[in-house]
């Protein structure tokens, strides 16, 4: 599989601006007008969310014709919009066997193989759609999109910067293009890219939260009265409200209107919560199970099982808690490579499920659904792991280390996940990769907590919507770390932020003697380091350490009770755990 950037002419620039939105032409051309009176009903009725009774008129119309590859492909996107992706993954390849020359069901089994473990399929699909139809806007986006998945920032940004160059009258390409540059040293750049995005369409809500998500960006006087103006509007989406909000709070926040931007923030929140099925008392019941079935005597029994590389640093956490800039320090010294937020650890996990008698498991789990404890594996988990043998766990470390080895370029020795979820897994994680490094990031609860309201995490975080969910999930997640300090002392290195800001030097230098490397001094200006950040945190480890990150919930605390009622004890113990 070739991976080389597909260069193309660009058009002249008087028949670039013409083009506002080249995604649709081109799925217009890939995806002609359904023939059949029935499937363009099922069709609209997937488009007005009655899901139910697209699915019945599409499945009735196969059973009647059952050769028509429209009605898979449409099968396919009901499925895939309910979820059920390894049924929308059969039916288009049922499609592409009745029409194995139409380049749009070709793009849309790309575009399915959106799963950790298949990413290396679909660049490998992407790329054979390229070499026919190497100017296609769909294909080169999705294909940046994917290469932004694996990690490959640089490859990605290239993709999306030709599409601003080739259609700079589209507000969405030049969205995706300041993200892509989000990550890297150009905060000018990306700044400008949003901007051109809001000055094709005024509207564009996304752009104002992406703006915000900056942290140092302030928003002008007159920036702030176009978002109240929109937000105004009559008929505005939810979706959209929330994004003017979260923007607003910010906004106001910088302004010292506090009492304003705590009501723009909650309302925001609150409408991000809307329709979401999330129940925080789940990480609770994972934690008592943890703690029940993580003993002494199970550790004990399990000693000198898994893989024995030493390769992997694991960073856990809650969000906003500083992982990022650990992992920013680690990664600039010469033998560490840092790999970002790794969904590896759970693929791995899903696929020894799926030799279980369990069965495969849902497709949240691989999009991060454990982090969330939505998937019914609470009580799972730990079933499987008390059944598995010693060639199982072995397997396990290996077959993680075989999904991450494709992301390592820099042929470093050793690697940083920074998948903060993975707290629910040191216990596993000893298990498997036993010299495996584990590196526990805590910062002040109402700081990390108002952090995590306050954002915008890539595809959600429900618990991070509540503020007594904040809580809750900060005080399970120190009482599991605190279970495992129990069992397993001195296995975990635990940064204290705090400690960081305070003598950043003697942190830095504590850090590397745990992880058993020589200290060098570059790690002390990693805001120098040009690796692509693709968190939330990225322009913030651009910069020298600094304590504007301490005590920002102090404007706040009035609006902080449920916060602080939900951490409890946890609270008064910070940085330790409670008794």
């Amino acid at each position: 599989m070739s991976l080389t950037m597909v260069k193309v002419p660009l058009k002249r620039q008087s028949e670039a601006g013409a083009v506002s939105d080249p995604f649709a032409e081109a799925r217009r051309k890939l995806f002609p007008p359904l023939r059949h009176r029935i499937l363009a009903e099922a069709a609209d009725a997937l488009a007005a969310g009655r899901f139910d009774v697209a699915e019945s008129l599409a499945s009735g119309f196969i059973e009647k014709h059952p050769a028509e590859p429209g009605a898979f492909n449409l099968m396919a996107d009901i499925a895939r919009r309910s979820k059920r992706f390894e049924e929308a993954e059969r039916l288009l390849s049922r499609c592409i066997e009745l029409a194995p020359d139409c380049a749009g069901y070709r793009f849309n089994y790309a575009v399915i193989l959106h799963r950790p473990d298949k990413f290396g399929l679909a660049l490998a699909r992407l790329d054979e759609l390229l070499g026919k139809d190497p100017r296609n806007p769909l294909f080169r986006d999705q294909k940046a999109l994917v290469l932004r998945l694996m990690g490959r920032h640089d490859e990605a940004l290239i993709y999306r910067r030709e599409l601003a160059e080739e259609y700079p009258s589209s507000p969405k390409v030049w969205l995706d293009y300041g993200q892509a540059l989000r990550g890297s040293e150009s905060q000018d750049q990306c700044v400008a890219a949003y901007r051109k995005a809001l000055e094709l369409a005024p509207s564009l809500s996304a752009a104002y939260t992406h703006l915000a998500d900056l942290k140092t960006y302030r928003f002008t006087t007159a920036e702030i009265a176009r978002m109240e103006t929109q937000l105004a509007l009559p008929g505005l989406p939810a979706a959209n409200r929330a994004e003017f909000g979260s923007a607003l709070g910010k906004a106001y926040g910088d302004e010292k209107l506090y009492a304003k931007s705590f009501d723009y923030y909650a309302k925001s929140n609150a409408l991000r919560r809307v329709g979401i099925d999330f129940d925080s008392g789940n990480l609770t019941v994972y934690r008592l199970n943890c703690e029940s079935l993580f003993t002494e005597s199970f550790f004990r029994d399990r000693a000198g099982w898994g893989c024995t590389s030493d390769a992997p640093i694991f960073i856990v956490g809650m969000p906003r808690s500083g992982t990022t800039l650990v992992e920013q320090i680690l990664s600039s010294h010469t033998a560490i490579e840092g790999l970002g937020e790794l969904p590896d650890l759970d693929t791995a996990v899903g696929q020894r499920f799926s030799r279980s008698e369990l069965g495969h498991p849902p497709h949240d789990f691989w999009i991060g659904g454990w982090f969330e404890f939505r998937t019914g594996l609470v009580n799972a988990l730990p079933r499987v792991l008390q059944r598995l043998k010693a060639d199982d766990f072995r397997l396990l470390g290996e077959e993680y280390l075989e999904l991450t080895g494709s992301r390592r370029t820099l042929g470093r020795p050793i690697f940083t996940d920074k998948a903060l979820r993975n707290f629910g897994y040191v216990g596993l994680i000893h298990l498997i990769l036993p010299n495996a490094k584990i590196i526990d990031v805590r910062r002040h609860p109402l700081d990390c907590g108002w952090s995590c309201f306050k954002s915008n995490f890539p595809g959600g975080q429900p618990f991070s919507n509540n503020l007594g969910d904040i809580g809750r999930h900060y005080a399970n997640y120190v009482r599991l770390m605190a279970h495992f300090d129990s069992l397993l002392p001195c296995r975990i290195h635990r940064v204290i932020y705090e400690d960081l800001i305070a003598d950043s030097e003697k942190e830095i230098r504590r850090l590397f003697d745990y992880v058993g490397l020589p200290f060098e001094e570059q790690c002390l200006r990693f805001h120098e380091n040009k690796r692509a950040v693709a968190t939330i945190s990225s322009e913030q480890v651009r910069r020298p350490l600094y304590n504007g990150g301490i005590a920002q919930w102090g404007p706040y605390e009035t609006w902080l009770g449920p916060l602080k009622a939900a951490l409890g004890t946890v609270l008064d113990s910070y940085p330790h755990a409670p008794k």
